[in-house]
């Protein structure tokens, strides 16, 4: 009797629908712990993305493992891709300001405030796939920043979408912050509709060509993947 009532309470909606909002609210509550040190960002993406991909697209209930799992297996990587960005970012902010502000008395031609603008090039053609590449494939640092680059290239402009996504989510999160423990698997679970598609098409590609010999290797749409 005890099992038949338990049976009935775990395939209740209401018990589905709170398992969903916990399984949520858990993968939104460790990738914002692991963002904490800002040098853990990156990490904490690729962990974010891998946990959502193993939750719903695997089936996989082990949400915290997943999570410590990828973050440990990614955090040096993590780590260093993710000081690459900001210190690259650093470095073209201030070339930026540079240009539209001056320093001092300092003024540069009107003509540099738009060239001031193209080191943003490699940050906007690079982002949208590099952690996503992390977290499921094993590339290494170089690899995973030239295939990012390919995949943004040959998902054109379908890798817009992901920045839009991207600036969405984090937009509602400073305007209301507890949305915070939502907005971060939802962003997550949205980019991987558009990135898991790019991976299997590279991937039929890469097959396709494995298999014809006579096709020229130097034409490949990404590496290792």
């Amino acid at each position: 009797m005890a099992k038949k009532s338990l049976d009935t309470i775990t395939n209740s909606w209401l018990y589905r629908a709170c398992k969903v909002i916990g399984d949520v609210v858990t993968i939104s509550a460790l990738f914002l712990l692991f963002c904490l040190p800002v040098v853990t960002i990156g990490a904490s993406v690729t962990a974010l993305y891998y946990t959502v991909y193993r939750k719903y697209y695997k089936k996989s209930d082990s949400i915290s493992k997943d999570f410590m799992h990828s973050l440990k297996d990614n955090l040096k990587n993590g780590i260093i891709v993710n000081m690459i960005y900001l210190i690259y970012s650093a470095i073209a902010g201030f070339n930026i300001y540079f240009a539209f502000f001056g320093w001092g008395d300092i003024r540069l031609p009107d003509w540099y405030m738009i060239v001031s603008l193209l080191p943003l090039l490699p940050l906007i053609f690079t982002l949208p796939f590099v952690y996503a590449l992390m977290a499921r494939f094993d590339n290494g640092i170089k690899g995973t920043l030239k295939n990012s680059f390919t995949l943004c290239m040959i998902n054109f402009p379908k890798f817009i979408l992901i920045w839009f996504i991207v600036i969405i989510a984090i937009a509602i999160c400073i305007g209301f912050p507890p949305s915070a423990l939502v907005i971060p698997v939802g962003a997550a679970y949205l980019c991987q509709m558009i990135t898991e598609k790019a991976f299997t098409r590279a991937i039929d590609v890469e097959s396709s060509r494995e298999e014809d010999p006579a096709e020229d290797k130097a034409s490949e749409a990404i590496d290792n993947v």
